[in-house]
């Protein structure tokens, strides 16, 4: 049974109250929609009943018969939605239960939390169309994509469903380009361990990003791209903020972002670390992090709620 974690009764963050508009609206049922459609034709869960083989290099497939009820097989996550689509599921939803990250991709429940109504009415002023469907591929998803063909499996790119097969009541969602045909399907780099949740919209589960986890990632963004868009991100980082404190305290969202950005930063040595393996000399890493946070703090345009996050994430 997992942990039951009340609202957080903290100071709120000042936001500006926003009545959601009927296009809005629109899009959020549309959301709801589209996801139900995405994850019908292809799964979040695998349980490993069946199996499509690629047989030869003209892509040539055969599907193994489902295994008999009488052996167990495991069930396992295959990914998870992200960005724009998850929040504005999140903003459905009265609760959202946290997946244990040490377990995943097996599917293990740790802690539930409520979604004050407040905190929905935030997250559903994000609601806009998409022009891309994030995801986030658990790592058996997305191995050996040359050697194992699956129909239900979404791949970066034009891999996920085209617009005509979308339920026109899933479409009001999505952006859709001149002469597009499919939705672009864009799998996302997550940095340690793959941090979700449940949530229930409509009767029907969805597994998203955790949601202390998109102001993680939030911060990484405007840390790398801050001087593009400043005063978008002033405004979204407020919003998105005020909506989190009432579900997560300051020093939980202080340390899962200071988390992620650790993370990124092993991520990114690494990686400095295998282009470099050939060198006599190779360069030695230097954190990006810091940087990073001194340049936006020198930012004259920055707003109080982002120069009070960085500060203290500079300590």
């Amino acid at each position: 049974m997992p942990q039951f974690i009340p609202p957080q009764e903290t100071p709120k963050v000042e936001t500006q109250e926003r009545e959601i508009t009927p296009e809005q609206k629109e899009i959020l049922e549309s959301a709801t929609k589209f996801a139900e459609y995405l994850t019908g034709r292809w799964p979040q869960i695998d349980t490993g009943r069946k199996l499509v083989l690629e047989m030869d290099d003209k892509g040539t497939t055969v599907e193994l018969p489902e295994l008999p009820e009488g052996i167990e097989t495991e069930t396992r996550m295959n990914y998870y939605i992200s960005g724009s689509l998850a929040s504005m599921l999140l903003s459905r939803a009265e609760k959202f239960t946290e997946m244990d990250e040490s377990q995943i991709p097996t599917l293990t429940e740790a802690r539930t939390r409520e979604i004050p109504e407040s905190a929905r009415k935030i997250l559903a002023s994000f609601a806009r169309q998409i022009g891309d469907l994030d995801y986030v591929p658990i790592d058996h998803y997305k191995v050996n994509p040359t050697r194992l063909k699956n129909p239900t499996r979404l791949k970066k790119g034009g891999g996920g469903p085209s617009f005509d097969e979308v339920p026109e009541e899933g479409r009001k969602v999505l952006k859709r380009g001149e002469n597009q045909i499919k939705v672009m399907c864009d799998p996302v780099e997550a940095y340690g361990p793959r941090r979700v949740a449940k949530v229930n919209v409509g009767g029907q589960d969805y597994y998203v990003a955790r949601p202390d986890t998109i102001l993680a990632y939030k911060v990484l963004h405007l840390l790398q791209s801050y001087e593009q868009k400043p005063e978008k991100f002033n405004i979204d980082f407020g919003k998105l903020l005020g909506a989190l404190k009432e579900m997560y305290s300051d020093e939980e969202l202080e340390q899962i972002t200071q988390q992620v950005l650790a993370d990124y930063e092993d991520a990114m040595e690494a990686s400095h670390i295998r282009r470099n393996e050939d060198k006599e000399n190779p360069p030695v890493y230097e954190r990006k992090v810091p940087q990073f946070i001194e340049k936006v703090l020198a930012n004259l345009q920055l707003s109080l709620e982002i120069k009070t996050m960085l500060e203290r994430l500079k300590k």
